[in-house]
């Protein structure tokens, strides 16, 4: 009876075999969008000793950020406009640039 009343209807017909398909396509880790964006920035100066690493936002992302992980493991995302992010983030490409320094 469902199937007759979704024949009568085409665009009905189509959106169900639409969603249907959508939900059978496995989906993979980033291949749709990025794994990680910010959407709200840390307001405090992070120290620097304490910041073990750091990774710029994807491109993909709506606005762009600098997560910073912290020796807690915490991370936490940074405005890369703001004077003291960019000043940390040179901080640590500097080191870790040094030879005979693995980060």
């Amino acid at each position: 009876m469902m199937m007759m009343m979704m024949m009568k209807n085409p665009v009905a017909l189509m959106t169900c075999s639409l969603l249907f398909l959508s939900l059978a396509v496995p989906t993979y880790q980033g291949s749709f969008g990025p794994d990680e964006c910010c959407f709200k920035f840390i307001s405090t100066r992070l120290p620097r000793n304490k910041v073990v690493s750091h990774k710029f936002t994807d491109e993909r992302c709506s606005m762009d950020g600098v997560f910073f992980t912290m020796m807690n493991g915490a991370k936490l995302c940074a405005d890369p406009s703001e004077p003291w992010v960019e000043f940390l983030v040179k901080a640590r490409e500097r080191r870790s640039n040094q030879p005979g320094r693995h980060l």
